[in-house]
């Protein structure tokens, strides 16, 4: 039986919502306080476009979402966990 899996995409999306709830509102000066790369305007790119990634999938680019996922994650005290 074969099981369908959502796409890596996808996935790092659901894992950046919880990171970013987790979060709360100030996600971003969170983000860009913790990690240097966050606090450029190239940090802000990813941030913004990730963002606009959740209601629009079609947006974001997988290799950013992951960038800012993980470094969210890791603000918000989630483990790493297989993508």
């Amino acid at each position: 039986m074969e099981t369908t899996r959502l796409p890596i995409k996808q996935r790092l999306l659901i894992r950046f919502r919880r990171a970013k709830e987790m979060a709360g509102p100030k996600w971003r000066d969170k983000l860009a306080e913790h990690n240097q790369f966050f606090d450029t305007r190239t940090g802000e790119a990813y941030m913004r476009s990730v963002a606009q990634a959740l209601p629009d999938p079609r947006r974001g680019d997988v290799d950013r979402i992951e960038h800012v996922t993980l470094a969210l994650e890791e603000i918000a005290g989630i483990s790493n966990v297989r993508i």
